[in-house]
């Protein structure tokens, strides 16, 4: 079975139905010419971050 076949997981599922939401941050390295950005939940306690560097990353627009 393909991913067309059968019917959408959030009409399978109906908890899946809303998008979740995320309250996250993000600081660059340089302001004028970043070479990476680092992605942080200013609510944790804990210390947790991605950091992806700005010549591999994928614009979101290539990955739709």
């Amino acid at each position: 079975m393909n991913t067309t076949d059968g019917p959408a997981l959030a009409e399978r599922d109906p908890t899946l139905a809303e998008l979740p939401e995320f309250r996250l941050r993000y600081l660059l390295d340089d302001g004028d010419s970043p070479t990476s950005v680092t992605i942080y939940s200013p609510e944790s306690l804990e210390t947790t971050w991605m950091t992806a560097d700005a010549g591999t990353a994928i614009s979101l627009d290539d990955v739709r």
